[in-house]
């Protein structure tokens, strides 16, 4: 009897492996409005081309990076100032006055500093170039 539950326990798992084949195997297509829209917004991926997107990528978050950096003083001297004097400053250089700040920093290429004296907003915006 036990020989018997073993074959068919194979035969079971023969069938199971059989229909997942089969299954997998169907064919499937796309709608056909939707397959357009897919190709335009998806790149084409060249894994010869891995490399250089991913060299890319990690240039991008760098600068990412380092502008974000170069705002933590700024938002740091902002939220100071915002304790001690109940508002935000017209102006960055007024945290260099009151002492808050050493220096506003410098803007990269392409780029300038963004500030809200309402809220006390800063970032970096893109600035078309001269």
């Amino acid at each position: 009897m036990r020989v018997q539950w073993r074959s068919m326990n194979r035969g079971c798992l023969r069938i199971l492996a059989l229909s997942v084949v089969v299954a997998g195997c169907g064919r499937s297509e796309p709608p056909a409005d939707s397959s357009k829209a897919t190709q335009s917004a998806q790149p084409a991926s060249n894994p010869l081309m891995a490399p250089v997107d991913y060299l890319g990528a990690t240039a991008a978050g760098k600068k990412a990076a380092e502008r974000t950096a170069n705002l933590a003083p700024v938002l740091g001297a902002l939220l100071q100032f915002h304790a001690a004097e109940d508002r935000y400053p017209a102006q960055l250089q007024e945290l260099v006055q009151a002492g808050f700040l050493a220096r506003v920093p410098e803007a990269p290429a392409g780029q300038a500093l963004s500030y809200n004296p309402a809220d006390g907003s800063v970032r970096w915006v893109s600035v078309a170039p001269r």
